[in-house]
């Protein structure tokens, strides 16, 4: 650290003194340098009374960028959602693909944690892409199962006969996905490194929905059908 000398010059934003503090980060991500400036400047520095910290930058522009992909993500969601409802005429199918869609975000954010790659922009976008991927498994098994229920099939034989009959499109859909994005997660080629974060979070939310796809949603489209004939 470098200590300069005073500055001869007063700045002032809304008539009030303004003092900007400048800081290059080296060999840590962004989030865990905040959090430990944080700690530190609200627990072992004492401001003066009516000072006010605001946190600018890099920083900033992350915090935003976050609020609008959160925005993007809970409206796909919620669109994805309605589009369900209209196709399968019922709320027991777009209630099991959801839920079995946001599970998958979860085999995203492990795939970062192994990885020891950090949740920034690029990451939160794979996020967004794992919903719209992983989505289309459970409409494929649970439109054949529909398929299968219109011919006569008791609903536990219909979910049988439709995973043995979606198993193979739905392997190779995700194993294809995977292995496309998979030189860009080990960053292969010029600029890779910027659309890493992207790929780890698409491929370990692609893995994840190979497994929900085949065994949640099924199993839990099959409760939410039984509670509604109980109901």
């Amino acid at each position: 650290m470098e200590m300069q000398e005073d500055q001869t010059e007063i700045h002032r934003e809304n008539l009030r003194n303004l003092g900007s503090v400048t800081a290059r980060l080296e060999g840590r991500d962004l989030g865990s340098a905040m959090a430990e400036i944080h700690a530190r400047l609200f627990k072992e520095i004492s401001t003066p009374p009516g000072t006010d910290i605001e946190f600018g930058g890099l920083y900033q522009i992350q915090r935003e960028s976050f609020a609008g992909l959160t925005k993007v993500l809970l409206l796909s969601m919620v669109l994805i959602f309605i589009i369900l409802v209209f196709e399968f005429q019922s709320f027991s199918h777009p209630v099991a693909i959801l839920v079995a869609t946001v599970l998958c975000v979860s085999g995203a954010l492990l795939a970062l944690y192994v990885t020891h790659t950090t949740l920034n922009i690029s990451s939160f976008m794979g996020l967004i892409m794992v919903v719209g991927i992983v989505q289309k498994n459970g409409i494929l098994m649970l439109d054949s199962e529909r398929r299968y229920s219109e011919q006569g099939y008791a609903l536990r034989e219909a979910i049988y006969h439709a995973g043995r009959r979606r198993l193979r499109p739905i392997l190779m859909t995700a194993l294809a996905t995977i292995f496309g994005m998979l030189p860009l997660a080990i960053g292969v080629g010029s600029g890779a490194q910027l659309l890493q974060p992207l790929a780890i979070a698409v491929i370990g939310g692609v893995a994840i929905s190979m497994t929900l796809s085949l065994f949640v949603t099924p199993v839990l489209y099959f409760n939410l059908r039984g509670w509604s004939y109980r109901g």
